[in-house]
Formats: C-alpha cells, sequence, structure tokens
C-alpha cells in the first residue's frame, strides 16, 4: 500500500451495523443513512456505495454540494439535506429532486420562485424546534408557515422532523419526552390542518436503538452505524436490558514510522520541549500530525500501536508529524505500520479513548480525520 497515512473501511462491520440496526425499527419506519461530515470521517462515497447494498432506504447529508454528488451515484435515491441551504443553490436542489430541510417562511418563497422558474417541484421537511435552540421552526409560528406552504403550488410538504437535544442520557428523559410530546403536537397539527407529509422523523441513532415509539416513518442513523455508541450510558442500558444489538467499529487509522532514533535520558522532544525524556529511548517519527486530525490535545498523552504494542506519542503533535516512544518494540523499523486507531495485536486504541485524551467525543475525533486521506474499503 503505498500511503505513509490512511483510512481502512471494514465493509463486513459496516454491512453488519446497517443490518443490525435494521432489524430494531418499528413497524413502517424506514432507514435513514446519515453521510454528513465526509460519512463521520469514514468516507461519503465509499460508504454510500455499502449502505446503498445493505439497502438502506434515504441518505442525509449536510449540504447540497454532499447530496449532488451522492444523486450522480444514486439516481432515484431519497436524499435529505440537514444543514442549511443558500437560496442560490435552491435550483440545484429542485433540478435534482434533493430533498431540504426548511424552517421559515422565506425559504419556503424563495423555494416557491426557483420551483416555478424551473418548472418543478421543491421537496421540503420542515423542522421544528422542540428543545434543542439550533435550527427550526418555532411551533408558536407554525400556522403562519402552513400557510404560505398552501399558497404554494410548487413546494411539497414531504417530511416533518426534529431532533433530540439530550436523548442520550437514559438516566433522565424527561427532557427528550417533553421535546417529543411537542413535535407529536406538532405533527398532529400539521395533518389537521390537510398536509400529509411521507416522511416523520426526529430518531438519532439513541432513539433509534432504544425508544421505537420515536421511530415515526424515518429513523435517521449515523454514529452507530459506524460501530460506535452514542454513549457509555446508551451502551450500558443496551446491556441492561438486553437489547438485540452488538456494533462493531468500522474505521481504523493507520500510518508508518518515518524514522527511528536512539535518544538519551534529558533529550527534549518537539516544540516547546514541554517533554523531557526521562531515560534513554528508541523514539519513532511518524508522518502524521493535527493535519490530518490527530489533535494537538494528544500531545504527550495518546498511545499509537506498533507491533501490537502501546507506545506513548512524545511532545507535543505538530503539523505533519508525531514522535513516539518505541522503546518496547523489538523491531521498530521505518516504513513499518503504526496503528493510530484501531486493532493490533491484543490491544485496541478506540475513538473513545482518543477523545478521552484530547477533552472531546469520539464523533469529532471521527469526523476530523482530514477528509484527503485516502480511504480503503477492506
Amino acid at each position: 500500500m503505498n500511503y505513509k497515512t490512511w483510512v481502512e473501511i471494514d465493509e463486513r462491520a459496516l454491512s453488519h451495523n446497517i443490518v443490525a440496526l435494521k432489524g430494531l425499527l418499528s413497524d413502517g419506519a424506514k432507514f435513514c443513512a446519515v453521510l454528513k461530515a465526509n460519512a463521520y470521517g469514514h468516507g461519503m462515497v465509499e460508504v454510500a456505495r455499502v449502505a446503498a447494498r445493505c439497502n438502506v432506504d434515504a441518505f442525509a447529508v449536510d449540504n447540497v454540494d454532499e447530496a449532488l454528488t451522492l444523486r450522480a451515484m444514486l439516481p432515484s435515491a431519497l436524499i435529505i439535506v440537514l444543514g442549511y441551504t443558500l437560496k442560490e443553490r435552491y435550483a440545484d436542489a429542485i433540478n435534482n429532486e434533493i430533498h431540504l430541510t426548511v424552517y421559515d417562511k422565506e425559504q419556503i418563497v424563495g423555494l416557491e420562485y426557483a420551483g416555478a422558474e424551473h418548472a418543478k417541484t421543491a421537496f421540503i421537511h420542515l423542522k421544528i424546534e422542540t428543545g434543542t435552540a439550533r435550527q427550526g421552526l418555532l411551533p408558536d409560528h407554525l400556522y403562519d408557515v402552513l400557510e404560505v406552504v398552501g399558497a404554494s403550488s410548487h413546494v411539497a410538504l414531504a417530511g416533518v422532523s426534529t431532533h433530540f437535544a439530550n436523548i442520550e442520557d437514559t438516566s433522565d428523559t424527561t427532557f427528550a419526552n417533553r421535546q417529543f410530546s411537542v413535535f407529536q403536537d406538532v405533527v398532529a397539527a400539521i395533518r389537521n390542518a390537510g398536509y400529509q407529509p411521507e416522511w416523520i422523523h426526529c430518531s438519532n441513532s439513541a432513539a433509534t436503538i432504544l425508544y421505537p415509539d420515536t421511530h415515526g416513518t424515518l429513523v435517521r442513523v449515523g454514529i452507530a452505524m459506524y460501530g460506535i455508541w452514542p454513549s457509555e450510558v446508551v451502551e450500558q442500558t443496551v446491556r441492561r436490558y438486553n437489547v438485540p444489538l452488538e456494533l462493531e467499529p468500522v474505521l481504523s487509522w493507520k500510518t508508518r514510522i518515518a524514522q527511528v532514533k536512539s535518544l538519551p535520558a534529558g533529550t527534549p522532544i518537539s516544540y516547546g520541549m514541554t517533554e523531557v525524556l526521562r531515560k534513554h529511548s528508541r523514539v519513532a517519527v511518524l508522518p502524521i500530525g493535527y493535519w490530518d486530525g490527530f489533535d494537538r490535545g494528544l500531545s504527550s498523552v495518546a498511545e499509537v500501536l506498533v507491533s501490537g504494542i502501546r507506545c506513548k506519542v512524545l511532545g507535543r503533535v505538530c503539523m505533519n508529524m508525531v514522535m513516539v516512544d518505541v522503546s518496547q518494540v523489538p523491531n521498530a523499523d521505518p516504513e513499518q505500520e503504526v496503528v493510530v486507531l484501531g486493532r493490533s495485536g491484543r490491544f485496541v486504541v478506540t475513538a473513545e479513548e482518543m477523545a478521552a485524551h484530547a477533552g472531546t467525543i469520539s464523533y469529532e475525533v471521527l469526523t476530523r480525520i482530514n477528509p484527503l486521506l485516502p480511504r480503503i474499503m477492506l
């Protein structure tokens, strides 16, 4: 393999996760694979091919550019843009039958104008603000928006959605229950007003796994599809209540040794001399750094795997390089494979472990892996 740093995607694990998660769906619910942020760092195009072979029902992305890439691959698939769409991109979405998330009158007016101009229908999913305080229509403004939808001959209300703020915390579901109740009331009001949107969706990974009552007609599965639990408490709840689900991590991240050198005790390592060798050590230089997505917060605390042995990061992570202690590795040589994230022998470095070192969450660790690094499907 002619790469110095790369990402490997386990097709079997990805397929397993999709099939296992689909097995949890309530009657009438369809499966939407969330592919935003380069499929959570896994490679959008690569993951989309596998998901399509697993017969998922829909795909969700953040923006129109991602959607157009998918449309070129999947001519008839349901593709939903979850994020903000510039009005200049309305025509691209309409001409390619890409569904857009909207939440105010101005967007609907703009889509009606673009739809009329191209003699086509704009398909919208009305996002309801129920408690996350992100994008979304406040329920008090529902009827004002429905009035604009009703006056629009080139806009079709295809879906209604919301997003949970804290459903991963299974110890106290009060807020999530309140959000779901508000959402149900809004959906009922929309139907009472004479609309019959096909896609009712609010379930993320955690809700898909634990709360079948929230499944509606579509679930949006992101992090769990990639073999990562939405939170530790979700995994604990699954085990406690014997939910039939085993997730398998899909992504491994690898690099190679660029150089090995023996250095005496007292040698400072990397920028700022923040770490000094306490004893004579063999130090390997790896061609990976924060440009690749290996967070600077991993400096002096993270570990990588060389020949199945945990090797500590020494000093500060650089833009394109990092140093690690390979003193315990019998034969550490240039171009030898190094596992940055994944398994080697009996040890494994998880996204959760890296996140804990960097003071963040597994989602960020994965999505910040540089999209320019090659993704290799295995």
